[in-house]
């Protein structure tokens, strides 16, 4: 990783100056056109990092899986560790395409995680302000288009994309990010399970860089007998909100009552979007 950039006393307050001759490593792109640096002027901040790009198979050698293009907007994150926890009560704002992000300490697994989570929902916030939606459902690729298993916790999407035959790829067992392009195309990314990351299991890795063309979105319900039906738009949409707000409740906790009308409101209005042009 890059040396961190340097900080300087501003008003009382730490201000980040990064220097035009450092490039930072640390990146994470996705299929809508965004690229994310990461800087630190800690080494608490710099593990942080780290581990966010661990878990996220993050490789700043490729773009995205299936996109060839280069970013067009790149984002520039100043990540700050404070002696004490830090709730956000909304997300934290972007100024100039710079982000400055303070998190708290981690003495255990379990907290390191759950900082690494807030960077990750940083990222899903940002596409979801560019058209995307973070849903609760599982990944799958088949011949070069992404399918989603969605549905709330223990409708079965672990056990429905672990069962997949080739030439099947299950690419994630419980989240994605969907992402919209400039030309108006819905792109799916594997997320990470982040129930099992803030439990501490740090170790595990997915290979969020790689989008595929999303073409179809499966709402999954236990029931007998096996069959597939078609949704209605209002139906689908109305899914699709749901399964969007179960896969961020966890930060939703501390945020005041404005910020989660905003960005429910925006959740709504991506929904509504999606259902409107991807088959559910």
């Amino acid at each position: 990783m890059a040396a961190p950039p340097t900080a300087v006393a501003s008003r009382g307050k730490r201000r980040f100056i990064i220097k035009k001759s450092e490039a930072s490593t640390a990146r994470i792109a996705t299929a809508d056109g965004s690229e994310w640096r990461f800087f630190s002027n800690s080494e608490e901040g710099g593990r942080v990092i780290a581990q966010l790009l661990s878990i996220m198979g993050a490789d700043a050698r490729r773009p995205p899986a299936g996109i060839g293009q280069a970013p067009s907007r790149v984002r520039k994150v100043l990540v700050s560790v404070y002696p004490r926890q830090a709730a956000w009560r909304g997300f934290p704002d972007e100024r100039g395409g710079r982000i400055q992000c303070r998190l708290g300490p981690f003495p255990t697994k379990e907290l390191m995680g759950f900082q690494v989570l807030r960077l990750s929902r940083l990222i899903a916030h940002a596409c979801e302000k560019r058209g995307g939606l973070l849903l609760h459902g599982a990944l799958a690729e088949w011949q070069g288009h992404g399918v989603i298993l969605a549905g709330p916790g223990g409708v079965g999407k672990s056990t429905a994309s672990g069962r997949l035959p080739p030439p099947w790829r299950t690419l994630s067992d419980d989240t994605t990010l969907i992402v919209k392009d400039p030309a108006g195309a819905y792109w799916a990314h594997p997320w990470p399970t982040w129930s099992r990351v803030r439990q501490g299991e740090l170790e595990a890795s997915w290979d969020a860089q790689r989008a595929v063309r999303l073409g179809l979105i499966g709402m999954l319900s236990q029931g007998e007998p096996d069959c597939m039906t078609a949704m209605s738009y209002l139906r689908a949409a109305s899914e699709l909100v749901d399964v969007s707000g179960q896969a961020s409740h966890y930060l939703f906790l501390d945020m005041d009552r404005e910020a989660r009308k905003r960005i429910n409101r925006m959740r709504f209005d991506n929904a509504r979007a999606v259902a409107r042009k991807i088959p559910i």
